[in-house]
This record gives structure tokens, sequence and C-alpha cells, in this order.
């Protein structure tokens, strides 16, 4: 197993000037924004039937159909690391198909042109230790000739289960646990970051992703419970 591969290599090179690449820091590597208290019921219908409507994803995707290079550094530094195809599966639902459930969601983080999604991890499954490049997002802005900068552009992640044992979320060097259902954090999007489920239950999260606006909920700098 090899820790500094390419992939590893080269993004420490892209931003060391932008993290302290030190796993033994205390320092905070996401912001914690509040609490939602709304009306979960048709979310959670959606989460409690994902697996049986919607195929299973891997971050150790073996298709061979697949031939973008940079997808390809990244799968094969997953797997140097010691990722299978196997523990690496997900359920996945987005916004743009179920436009009335995420809508609310959306509309109440402020955030401009955004877009959703939930994951549910099963027992026995984690995301590998990655960043986020909002390629899918990037494209849907693109097509819809809109301009904007990249810095401008942030991921909320809301949790939409109460904790349970061993689920666990890691943002640089800061691991998360014990959230409550409708605890919402972010980060900065080239800080790597992974979630596990190493307990008995499934672990669900939603994503929103979006542009920055004067509205958005992570610049109100009191940590406020939501209610909508």
């Amino acid at each position: 197993m090899k820790k500094n591969n390419k992939y590893w290599k080269d993004y420490k090179k892209k931003y060391l000037k932008y993290w302290h690449f030190n796993p033994a820091s205390k320092k905070k590597d996401y912001q914690f924004i509040g609490n939602l208290n709304t009306n979960y019921k048709n979310i959670d219908n959606l989460v409690n039937k994902l697996h049986l409507i919607s195929s299973p994803e891997y971050a150790v995707n073996n298709n061979p159909k697949i031939k973008n290079k940079k997808i390809l550094e990244k799968i094969n530094s997953f797997k140097s690391w010691g990722y299978e195809q196997n523990n690496t599966k997900f359920y996945r639902a987005f916004s743009d198909d179920y436009k009335k459930i995420f809508e609310k969601f959306i509309n109440f983080t402020g955030l401009d042109y955004g877009t959703s999604s939930i994951i549910k991890q099963f027992p026995g499954q984690l995301i590998p230790w990655h960043y986020d490049t909002h390629a899918e997002f990037y494209k849907k802005i693109i097509s819809k000739k809109i301009k904007i900068k990249k810095n401008l552009v942030i991921r909320y992640m809301i949790f939409l289960k109460n904790w349970d044992w061993g689920h666990f979320f890691c943002i640089g060097s800061s691991v998360i646990s014990n959230w409550k259902k409708g605890d919402i954090i972010t980060w900065k999007p080239h800080i790597h970051h992974s979630g596990t489920n190493g307990g008995m239950t499934p672990k669900v999260t939603m994503n929103i992703t979006g542009v920055i606006s004067k509205k958005s909920i992570h610049l109100n700098h009191k940590i406020k419970n939501y209610k909508i």
C-alpha cells in the first residue's frame, strides 16, 4: 500500500500553501452551521426505499468503459491505499429526479443555482479519502452558459439521521461523530474528507452544492437552530 502515490503527491504540491497537511493538528477543518428542524417525512420515505429503486454506485469503479484519465488516476490511487469496489458501495438520489422533495432544502441554504443529492451507506461501506471537484456542478453551470468564479462554489452537508455507533465523517484532521439529525456542516472544497459506516445501521447524508450569495447560511457566524 502506497500513501504517497502520484495522486497524493500532485495534490500536496498544488495545495501545500492552503492546508497544514498535519494529521496531529487540532485545527478545526470544517464549519458547523447549525441544525435544521423541519418535516423530513418525504426525505425519510425516499431514504428508506433508496436501495430498492436505485442502482449501487462505487467509489472504486472497475468498469472498463471508464476512459477519463483523472478519474482513473483517482480510482487507482484508492486501490493503492487498499480500497476495493466491494467496500466503497453507496446509493444515491439526485434533486433533478426528485425536485419537489429537495426544493425546500435547496432554497433554505441561500445558495444560487443549488443542486443536491442524498448518499446512503450500509454498514461496512466507506467513501475513500478524496476532495470535491464539483465537476458535475460545473458541467451544469457551463451548459446554462453561466459564468462563475470557482472560489464561490461551496457544499453543505446535512446529516439525515441521528448519529449511531460506528458512523464517522472525517474532514482534514477533524473527526465528526455524535451528530443530530438536521446538523449542517461545510468545509473548504480543497480539503480531503471521508465518510465511514463501521456500525450497524445505514448512514445517510444530504449534499447541497451551489454558488455563495449574500443569503448563504454559512455566512451567519452565529450558530442557529433553523426551522422551515
